[in-house]
């Protein structure tokens, strides 16, 4: 329907979906005002603005891990992106945004409260694996299992599919942006070098890996010494990238085992036989599929356009409801939700 909205309100981008295509996709960053907590900059411009604010000004990203942190900034950012969108066009329009498989009702009446005071007028919930399934045209309303591995930047979720919902699902609080944490601390702990989260995340993107590489990689990147109080310049190269970014993809590994484990065999035998598909940035890491391929002694098959199948599949399912025949997917106001 034309009056109704789909968004993916991630820990990295926000992308929002209308009509028949993805009409914003922004950074997940507002700058606010200390003294009023008016916002100053909003999307691309406040992501680069983090780490270069006067003290008067902070630039926020309020969802943090899937889910939201800080309240005020998300509904400020939220408010700005559905008025680019819709402009004076639609009034209160129905909004079906994704969720990590598995979080708790309290952080799901966090998502329909914000977007709710930001203009929407009834919230439809889907979890992220399995939009990004329909936006693929994976039919998994069969008795056959679908596994998808979402890493996306602070959130990963593992699902297995069937018979038109989730059988297993398991969201795990960890994502790309951990790779960028644990850089952070390496170059902290290494060179006595503080690096900020912009720098960490164009390390990991050149040169980071979860594969060792073929031919050893370096780069050079600026921080401040923690001693000295004075910009320094450091080399890292991609032997000891691997060894630290490992630590997060070794959590990856063993939240799939999990939910493998608790999965019916049938469904692993089916995942065995076809693959496991893997979305979401996260799975752009150099190195991220042949690695879950050789540990895991499955294939594990990168999708073409990792970064917007989940966007993909609500604009679908926004236009066809059918997709969701099989679960409970309504529109729902905050006060239609109980906490259990």
């Amino acid at each position: 329907m034309r009056s109704d909205i789909g968004i993916d309100f991630g820990t990295d981008t926000t992308r929002i979906f209308m009509g028949r295509s993805i009409v914003l996709s922004r950074p997940t960053v507002i700058t606010i005002d200390n003294a009023t907590g008016e916002p100053k900059a909003y999307g691309n411009e406040a992501y680069q603005m983090i780490g270069r604010t006067s003290d008067r000004l902070t630039s926020v990203c309020p969802v943090q891990n899937g889910t939201i942190a800080d309240f005020e900034a998300a509904e400020l950012l939220l408010k700005k992106y559905f008025a680019e969108v819709s402009g004076k066009k639609l009034l209160r329009p129905r909004t079906m945004v994704a969720i990590p498989g598995n979080i708790t009702a309290v952080k799901q009446r966090s998502v329909v409260d914000a977007l709710e005071s930001a203009g929407a007028r009834n919230v439809c919930l889907i979890e992220a694996p399995l939009a990004a399934a329909i936006g693929l045209d994976v039919d998994f309303s069969t008795p056959r299992g679908v596994t998808v591995v979402d890493i996306g930047k602070g959130t990963t979720d593992i699902a297995v599919l069937s018979m038109g919902g989730l059988a297993r699902c398991e969201s795990l609080p960890i994502g790309s942006g951990s790779f960028d944490e644990e850089i952070i601390r390496f170059i902290r702990r290494e060179y006595n070098v503080n690096v900020g989260a912009l720098t960490a995340e164009r390390i990991k993107k050149t040169i980071g890996c979860v594969k060792p590489r073929e031919l050893e990689v370096g780069m050079t990147v600026s921080g401040l010494n923690v001693f000295t109080g004075m910009p320094q310049s450091i080399e890292v190269d991609t032997t000891r990238l691997y060894d630290i970014m490992m630590i997060t993809a070794e959590e990856i590994l063993g939240s799939i085992q999990r939910v493998f484990e608790q999965t019916a065999p049938e469904m692993v035998a089916d995942t065995a036989k076809d693959g496991i598909i893997l979305t979401g940035g996260g799975s752009l890491t150099y190195g991220m599929p042949e690695l879950l391929s050789q540990r895991l002694g499955l294939q594990a098959k990168r999708v073409e356009d990792p970064l917007n199948c989940v966007i993909k599949g609500i604009g679908k399912a926004l236009n066809n409801s059918q997709v969701l025949k099989n679960g409970d997917y309504r529109f729902r106001s905050l006060e239609d939700l109980t906490i259990e």
